[in-house]
């Protein structure tokens, strides 16, 4: 892989966009998917196993263009979460309407209960990640440090660490730049992106000592 000549341009641009990341930021609060944003979920009791495309339309019919979210809460399959992100009391009266209908439920009410779930804050989300980043990474920048002791261990260990700060800070710039929703996916490309630029930075450096290796038995 051809060595880019002047690194010092992709920092710019790096720069640049973690900038224009932070004013977005500061101007509008981050864009969370359903799954992390306040919500009401909709705890619908059938009482005996369904068919849950049956129950996606009803829903479908009542909330429109909505969007929607389904989870099992039950184990025996009679059961089914609904997680919307706004709920008015026509369109909950309408789903009772039709579920009770449908499924021949006397009770109704006690069979669809409502909650809200509060919005997800970034720190809640990213919490149980960073002890174990941490300590991966110590681990990594300690073996790296020994490993290329010949190429400079305090250079190694500084680049490395700068790589990844700035190539999440990065990520997260783009996030919240284009506004992509931030769900179940942002921490699993993070994780991706860490060991991407990980991988990245280890070959270099033991294409760099290979080198280094070869000119030193020439002498």
């Amino acid at each position: 892989m051809e060595k880019i000549k002047n690194p010092k341009i992709i920092y710019l641009i790096a720069v640049l966009i973690i900038i224009v990341g932070i004013i977005v930021t500061c101007i509008w609060k981050t864009n969370f998917s359903l799954e992390y944003s306040e919500h009401t979920r909709i705890d619908v009791y059938i009482g005996k196993e369904f068919n849950v495309e049956d129950m996606k339309q009803i829903v479908k019919d009542v909330f429109k263009n909505k969007e929607i979210k389904y989870q099992n809460i039950e184990t025996f399959n009679d059961s089914i979460a609904i997680n919307i992100k706004e709920l008015n009391d026509e369109e909950l009266t309408v789903l009772k309407d039709k579920v009770k209908e449908k499924y021949e439920i006397e009770e109704i009410d006690s069979n669809v209960t409502t909650m809200t779930i509060p919005h997800y804050r970034i720190r809640d989300i990213i919490k149980p990640y960073i002890a174990p980043i941490v300590i991966t990474t110590i681990i990594i920048l300690a073996y790296l440090g020994i490993r290329y002791l010949k190429l400079g261990a305090f250079k190694v260990i500084i680049t490395l660490l700068l790589r990844l700060i700035v190539s999440e800070a990065v990520f997260a710039s783009i996030i919240q730049i284009l506004r992509i929703p931030v769900g179940v996916y942002a921490i699993p490309v993070a994780i991706l992106i860490y060991i991407l630029v990980t991988m990245i930075t280890v070959t270099g450096y033991e294409n760099e000592l290979t080198r280094k290796k070869e000119q030193e038995e020439k002498k």
